[in-house]
């Protein structure tokens, strides 16, 4: 287990649910990747890597929604810049994306 946060500290965390718009291989990182480019509604478009080849081809992705933190820093991925975190659960080296059950708006909160 992890380390224990407060309810405060799980406030800070913005997960929204946004769509899949685009995706593109990503042959320069270091493990197997998609760069996906992901529209939240009202938050914009965003784009993010994701390590979810193994499951995942590139028109599984297409217009699917999916959950990501919105509101991390930035982060350099080799000559990519990533804007979010889609998350999922992981299962050995698999990882599989958190998604509502049912289609929901763009930049709908998740709590």
């Amino acid at each position: 287990m992890s380390t224990t946060i407060t309810f405060t500290d799980f406030t800070k965390i913005d997960l929204r649910v946004g769509t899949i718009i685009a995706v593109e291989d990503f042959p320069e990182a270091r493990q197997p990747a998609y760069k996906l480019t992901i529209d939240f509604g009202v938050l914009g478009i965003k784009k993010s890597s994701a390590q979810v080849t193994e499951l995942y081809s590139k028109s599984d992705l297409l217009q699917r929604q999916i959950v990501a933190v919105v509101n991390f820093k930035r982060k350099q991925i080799g000559k990519f810049m990533s804007d979010c975190l889609v998350v999922g659960a992981v299962n050995a080296k698999e990882v599989l994306l958190l998604h509502p059950e049912s289609k929901v708006p763009n930049g709908s909160i998740v709590s």
